[in-house]
Parts: C-alpha cells; structure tokens; sequence
C-alpha cells in the first residue's frame, strides 16, 4: 500500500486529536469550578467584610473554596440572598442548612475608656479604626463591615455594636391577573420598548436592563391599555429602586476589598522589610568602625 494513500486518514485523526485538546482546554477554562473566572464571580457575590465568620481567611479565600467544593451557606453577613446566588453560580441545591443572618452593626469604641493600645487597629481587616499608641481611637463608621474582629482583643472592653437599621426593600406589587402577551403596551410605549418582557424580567435585573428598563420615563401609558390591569409602571419602578440598592452595596462591597486587599499588602511588604538583629561580631565591628571615625 502506497504509504501518500494513508496521509487524508493521518490527517483527519490529527484533527480530531487537536480539536479534542482544544474542546477539553475551553471546557476546562469555563466550566472547571477551580478556574479564576470562577472564583472572580463567586468573590464578586461576597459582601467583601473580610469578618472570616466563614472559616476562611477572607472573601477570596472562601470563594477559592466554595469552588473547590465549600458549602455556600458559611456567609452569615451574605445571609440567604447570598446563599442562594452562590448555589446558583455554582449549579447546587441550597442545603437545607440556611444562614442565619445577624443584625446589622458596626464597632463603637467608648472613648472615655479606651487606652490607646492599637490592638483593635491591628484586628480590623479592612482599617476602618484609627488612632495612635496611647491615643483616643474611633471607628469610621461608612467602613465598618461589623465584622467584630476587633472586640476580642480589646483589654479593656471598650467596644461595643451599635446596631443600624436594615435596608428595606421595595416590594412588587400583587399580581391581579396574569401577562396574556397582548402586545397592546409595546404599541402605545413612547420609547420602543417592551413592557411584558421587563415585567416578566423585573426580578432579573441583568436581563432587564438588557431590555432597556432605564429608558421607561414611567409614563404610565401601558398600565392605562393593559387588559390584565397590571401595575406595570409600579413594578418597574420597584426593579429600578432594588437594583440601586444592591449596586450601593456592590460598590460599598468592592471599597471594602480594596482597602482588605491594601492592608494586605502592606503587611507584607513590612515583614519583608523587618532586618534581624545583628549578630555579636558584627555589632563589634560596627561599634569599632564607629570608634576609629571618631
């Protein structure tokens, strides 16, 4: 057999091996739960305190573990809205378990009482306590997470938790009949859109704001043509108030990594700046060179 007849079979096995390398890469990229990308999200889901209530060391480290198989339901300050994202992004049933949230607070030194020992400042993980050794300390309050790491090391017992009140969400108004698809508010929109898909999307608001719920100038126009009588303009509304509450969270969320991650670093740039002490040879010498300068 001419050895040029077996090349078309040679080739299209090779091509098939390196379209098999190629799926298992991409596949192993977007669906391996140890990827970064993966890990980015779920630590984007996280409410950033950096409290370790978790067991973990920080957000990242929990997510790097809730990828490689954590529970998702070790976030008390996430709570069950958090849970249920990250059982979400991940593909899980929510355990039976859920997250037992607890009331909203932050640190409060009593300053009359506080000795200046800085040993809270050093327990804050995101460095929202300021002050010197032997100084009055405070609490900044739009920082503090209430993570309550700085209470155990405090000697003197000066901080207490104050509690704020929690974000009450708008919620959707009742439903009187369901969406029959009509069409009639889409005809009578001002600005094109497509009222029943952000009505069947308001909760979703990633979806929502892909169908344009920014553009509705609340009009009003389809809830006067809807035949179902749905308060449509009254639930856009509502998706729009939500929306801006989780974003001032996420924003807040996302000041308190980086002041975690900042920390972080310069705690270690200081251990890797920390010089041993001399040796008694050397600290001869030095003390001989200073003498013959002299």
């Amino acid at each position: 057999m001419n050895e040029w007849s077996l090349m078309p079979d040679l080739l299209i096995v090779t091509g098939l091996v390196a379209l098999t390398a190629l799926s298992l890469v991409t596949a192993r990229r977007y669906l391996d739960p140890n990827g970064n990308e993966v890990v980015e999200e779920l630590n984007r889901l996280l409410p950033q305190t950096q409290c370790a209530q978790c067991g973990y060391p920080g957000c990242r480290p929990y997510a790097e573990a809730m990828a490689d198989g954590a529970p998702v339901t070790l976030c008390p300050p996430g709570g069950d809205r958090t849970a249920e994202k990250l059982a979400e992004k991940l593909g899980r049933n929510l355990e039976q378990n859920k997250v037992k949230q607890p009331e909203l607070a932050i640190a409060k030194i009593i300053e009359s009482e506080c000795i200046g020992c800085t040993l809270c400042i050093t327990a804050c993980p995101v460095d929202a306590i300021v002050g010197a050794r032997n100084q009055i300390h405070t609490v900044l309050n739009e920082i503090c997470t209430g993570c309550e790491l700085c209470i155990p090391p405090c000697p003197v017992d000066c901080i207490d938790l104050e509690s704020q009140p929690k974000t009450e969400y708008p919620t959707f108004p009742e439903e009187p009949m369901a969406c029959i698809n009509c069409g009639f508010c889409i005809a009578t929109c001002p600005r094109d859109l497509q009222p029943h898909l952000l009505y069947r999307y308001r909760r979703d608001f990633d979806i929502a704001d892909g169908f344009r719920i920014d553009d509705c100038i609340e009009c009003r126009r389809c809830d006067q043509v809807c035949p179902s009588m749905i308060p449509l303009t009254d639930n856009f509304r509502v998706t729009k108030q939500v929306r801006a509450e989780l974003e001032k969270a996420r924003a807040a969320a996302q000041i308190n990594e980086v002041r975690f991650l900042a920390r972080q670093t310069r705690l270690n740039q200081s251990l890797n700046t920390v010089v041993s002490k001399p040796s008694q040879s050397d600290l001869e010498s030095i003390l001989d060179q200073i003498k013959l300068d002299t």
